[in-house]
C-alpha cells in the first residue's frame, strides 16, 4: 500500500512539473498579449411557406489583462432576408471576456461571454437592441501566431423600443484569431 501511495505521489509531482514547464510556452495567452480576428456564420432556413437567409460577421480585438484571461470588444454585423418579409440588419458593439483553460497549444479551449447593444433596422425603422452571448470555444493553432476558431454560443436578444419577443439563438461560429 505504501508503494502505491508513493507511486501516486511521484506521478502527481511529475504532472505538476510538466504543467509548470508547459505554462512557460503558453506565451500568447499570458498577461500583456493581444488577440485580433473574427468569426463568421451563414444560415439558411427552409419551410413550406417561407425561406430565410442570414449572414453574420464578428470582428474582434482583445487584451490579456492576466494570464489566460482576455477582455476586448466585438462588432457584430448581421443581415437577414426572407422571401416573405423585408431584409433586416443589425449592428452591435459589445465588450467580451474570455478565459482559456485546458491543454496548451495546438488546441486551446476557452469560455466566452459578451453583452452589449446596437441598432436593429427593419422595415425602414431603426430600433435599439440589447443582447448577451455565452459559450465554449476552441482555438486550433496552425502556426505560432494564427489559430482557427470554433465557438458554440447561446445568444439572447430583444428589441427594446418595440418590445418584441425575446429571441433565443444557438449558433456555431467559425473564424480566425491572431495572437501577438
Amino acid at each position: 500500500m505504501k508503494q502505491l501511495i508513493a507511486a501516486l505521489l511521484l506521478l502527481g509531482l511529475a504532472f505538476q512539473v510538466q504543467a509548470q514547464q508547459d505554462d512557460s510556452n503558453f506565451q500568447h495567452t499570458n498577461k500583456g498579449s493581444h488577440l485580433a480576428g473574427g468569426t463568421i456564420s451563414l444560415a439558411s432556413s427552409f419551410a413550406a411557406s417561407y425561406n430565410v437567409f442570414g449572414a453574420n460577421l464578428n470582428p474582434n480585438y482583445g487584451y490579456f489583462f492576466a494570464d489566460r484571461m482576455a477582455v476586448g470588444g466585438i462588432l457584430s454585423l448581421n443581415y437577414s432576408k426572407s422571401n416573405t418579409a423585408d431584409a433586416s440588419t443589425l449592428a452591435t458593439l459589445s465588450p467580451f471576456f474570455r478565459y482559456y483553460f485546458g491543454p496548451n497549444k495546438p488546441l486551446m479551449f476557452f469560455g466566452y461571454a459578451s453583452a452589449g447593444g446596437g441598432i436593429y433596422t427593419y422595415n425602414q425603422s431603426n430600433d435599439w437592441l440589447y443582447s448577451f452571448q455565452v459559450g465554449p470555444g476552441v482555438d486550433y493553432f496552425i502556426n505560432e501566431h494564427v489559430a482557427l476558431e470554433g465557438l458554440v454560443t447561446y445568444k439572447g436578444s430583444q428589441v427594446t423600443t418595440t418590445r418584441q419577443d425575446y429571441t433565443n439563438t444557438v449558433g456555431l461560429l467559425v473564424g480566425l484569431q491572431i495572437f501577438f
